[in-house]
């Protein structure tokens, strides 16, 4: 990379090119992944079982994983062997190395003591520091507030609902994936692949998927918030929300969006359907209305909000006026300040 006398200006420019090669990289996998599904060479189960896996088992990157995965890793590269081996593929070469090894173990056992003793203090501090971040996550968790519900109602999140076909029109030539939460039994998911968008939903209301329209379709379930922050900066071509920010907190909110700006490339689509504080109200509300933390936002508020994100919004009023649909486009401030 750089030599010794090289400065901090060149240590920038071995990072930007690093940086530029990992991106046409992931560009590359990205596109051969919507080669395959395109061409039908990579089934939605398999995609959606390989992302799975790779949030399982990846080193320091999994949302299964923390603290205690990472000192197990370090426990267990913690102990130095001062007995190296001796096998050589050359005639007389392990006799060489067993005189070398017997020669120097004395010295070189002296250093790895030493050096394995403190790793392994430092591993039990560490674990001793871990047991006492449980404790305290599991008394946050106590005290944790549950999440916003999903507020799904029965006029308004159809097929056949007004603000369908302009989600459908407004996304049918975006290019990259599109992710719609909450997806239901992904009926919306369907409606945009007819339309030639290559969508996909996630779910966060456990029981809602049935194996026929997870094998059909790629559906995942999990909450929003857990998902998105999985995904790769600028991966996704659109966002459709809907029944999610209805009851969101402003902390939920603020995270949701700031999770949004992250994940949705330059000139990419976000779509929010919300409720209004009419529907919130009126007696066929759904009963998690009364659950949520929050309220639904005014129109301009949610137009406001997403511009200073850096999205380029406009608000459409239901025909009732008990909900309305935003639609904001990703600007390239908002993407180059997410990477």
């Amino acid at each position: 990379m750089t030599t010794g006398g090289a400065g901090p200006a060149d240590g920038n420019d071995d990072l930007a090119v690093a940086q530029r090669y990992v991106a046409e990289v992931m560009a590359e996998i990205d596109e051969e992944v919507r080669r395959r599904r395109a061409s039908g060479d990579l089934p939605a189960r398999v995609e959606r079982e390989l992302d799975e896996l790779f949030l399982r088992y990846s080193p320091m990157a999994s949302r299964f994983g923390g603290l205690d995965e990472a000192l197990r890793a370090v426990e267990s590269t913690s102990y130095i062997d001062p007995v190296v081996p001796v096998a050589s593929s050359r005639a007389g070469g392990a006799l060489v190395k067993r005189a070398i090894r017997q020669a120097s173990l004395w010295y070189v056992g002296w250093l790895t003591a030493q050096v394995n003793q403190f790793t392994a203090a430092a591993s039990r501090a560490l674990r001793a520091l871990d047991d006492r971040v449980q404790a305290v996550q599991v008394q946050l968790d106590r005290q944790r507030v549950p999440p916003a519900p999903v507020l799904e109602t029965a006029w308004a999140h159809r097929p056949g609902a007004w603000w369908v076909e302009a989600v459908v029109a407004e996304l049918s030539s975006q290019p990259g994936r599109v992710l719609h939460a909450a997806a239901d039994d992904g009926w919306l998911v369907r409606r945009l692949l007819d339309a030639g968008v290559d969508a996909y939903g996630v779910e966060p209301r456990p029981g809602r998927i049935d194996r026929a329209s997870a094998a059909e379709l790629d559906l995942r379930e999990e909450p929003v918030l857990e998902h998105l922050g999985a995904i790769t900066p600028g991966a996704l071509g659109g966002l459709v929300l809907t029944g999610v920010v209805d009851g969101m907190h402003a902390g939920e909110r603020s995270a949701l969006m700031e999770a949004a700006r992250r994940t949705i490339a330059p000139g990419g689509t976000l779509v929010v359907h919300s409720l209004s504080q009419a529907a919130f109200d009126a007696e066929d509300a759904p009963i998690e209305a009364d659950a949520a933390g929050g309220r639904p936002l005014r129109a301009r508020t949610w137009a406001a909000l997403l511009e200073r994100q850096g999205f380029g919004a406009s608000v459409r009023p239901g025909p009732s006026g008990l909900d309305y649909l935003v639609v904001a486009v990703a600007g390239e401030r908002h993407a180059s300040e997410g990477r």
